[in-house]
């Protein structure tokens, strides 16, 4: 599957040629991802140059359309910040600790994100941010395999929020921030080929 590279991010997407079409067209599918289809006689160079000019507007769609799920990416250091996790909002409680890391963990119904006092508050920041996705993602790869029959895998955030392989099914980590049931219906999505 061909990707746009922007920065950290990945972008993956699908290419369909078509004969009769005279423009490059681009269409969201949360399930499969960034949809292209362009001209059949259009050089491939030509369709990512396009693409490369599109990175921001799509990226900016689609978060757009999936803000839930990157509530993560804006945490912040204040006070009264909640993290879903399977459907639901748990605080988020900050405090200084004296240990010489920063930690993020669940614990007692609540998020607890500790850091040392030598630690300035945009590493502070960081820190939290990357702290927390991490958890998430071992999350996500210890739930995705319980919910479902079928072989599931993790998959990193390329703007799609999964993918059907022949053998079995990856899903976005950030799913995780939903209710069980409804990453059980984007799986029988994918399973079934649905398009959304």
């Amino acid at each position: 599957m061909p990707e746009i590279k922007d920065g950290p991010a990945t972008i993956a997407y699908t290419l369909h040629k078509e004969a009769n079409i005279h423009f490059v067209k681009i269409y969201i599918d949360d399930l499969n991802g960034i949809q292209v289809t362009a001209p059949e006689a259009r050089n491939e160079d030509k369709i990512q140059a396009f693409l490369n000019k599109k990175t921001e507007w799509i990226i900016e769609k689609w978060k757009s359309l999936h803000e839930n799920l990157y509530q993560v990416d804006r945490l912040t250091l204040e006070e009264g910040q909640k993290l879903s996790y399977l459907g639901r909002s748990y605080q988020l409680i900050i405090q200084e600790s004296d240990e010489d890391q920063a930690t993020f963990r669940f614990q007692k119904g609540k998020f607890w994100f500790t850091f040392p006092p030598a630690m300035d508050k945009e590493e502070r920041n960081e820190k939290l941010i990357r702290l927390a996705k991490e958890w998430l993602q071992s999350k996500a790869d210890e739930k995705f395999s319980k919910l479902h029959s079928r072989k599931i895998f993790l998959q990193e955030d390329v703007f799609r929020l999964g993918i059907k392989e022949p053998d079995h099914i990856k899903l976005n980590w950030r799913l995780v921030q939903q209710p069980k049931a409804e990453i059980l219906e984007r799986i029988e999505d994918l399973i079934q080929e649905k398009t959304c």
